[in-house]
């Protein structure tokens, strides 16, 4: 396991937004990181994602030491390119295929595949990841990892997409064979609150590592 997914397994979530405002995401990531947060999740979900990542990764150096930050929604080899050279700790994709794959591992960049059917599954596992995204979660339910896992030793499952930002609807997934969870806007309103954003994922997290 990659320190990154080990990362990952140890936060038990992944907090994942994508805002317009550089400002406002800078500040949103300086929330979730005085709560404790050391892996995030941009998306790649706007006309400012691109130009906003690359600045973020400038100023996370000096300003969240230690930080994680990985861009997800990625589609294609273009955008993979794109944000490996604005020097992504990780590519997290909605979709999975070989072509993509491929590409991460000859780049040596870690790349999190969104997977939805066990075919999804079994090209990330023939092809060595050891972390895939169940995606869209809520469509699958959560029994739907502890389904699949026999199948494919080794590999670790972070559903997301309509999971709740709440302590017993993670467990839940948890006990269906989860590692982790990614939380979007259930953790991360549009009109968020930095402040009540730092005490929610605070709290969050103490009562996980319970």
């Amino acid at each position: 396991m990659s320190e990154i997914v080990q990362k990952i397994k140890d936060q038990k979530i992944v907090p994942l937004f994508y805002n317009e405002s550089f400002e406002v995401s800078k500040n949103i990531i300086k929330a979730l990181y005085e709560a404790g947060i050391r892996v995030i999740e941009y998306t790649n979900r706007g006309h400012q994602a691109l130009e906003n990542f690359t600045r973020l990764k400038e100023v996370s150096h000096t300003e969240f030491p230690g930080l994680l930050l990985g861009i997800g929604t990625v589609k294609n080899i273009q955008e993979m390119d794109d944000y490996a050279h604005a020097k992504a700790d990780f590519i997290i994709t909605p979709i999975i295929n070989e072509a993509l794959v491929k590409h991460a591992l000859e780049k040596n960049i870690l790349l999190i595949p969104g997977c939805f059917t066990p075919s999804d599954i079994n090209i990330a596992h023939q092809n060595g990841l050891t972390l895939v995204k169940i995606f869209p979660a809520d469509a699958l339910g959560k029994n739907y990892i502890k389904s699949v896992q026999p199948v494919f030793p080794g590999m670790n499952f972070m559903p997301t997409g309509g999971i709740h930002a709440e302590t017993e609807d993670i467990r839940e997934w948890f006990n269906g064979g989860a590692i982790a969870a990614g939380l979007g806007s259930s953790l991360i309103g549009k009109d968020v609150n930095e402040e009540e954003l730092t005490l929610k994922t605070k709290e969050l997290l103490q009562q996980l590592n319970q």
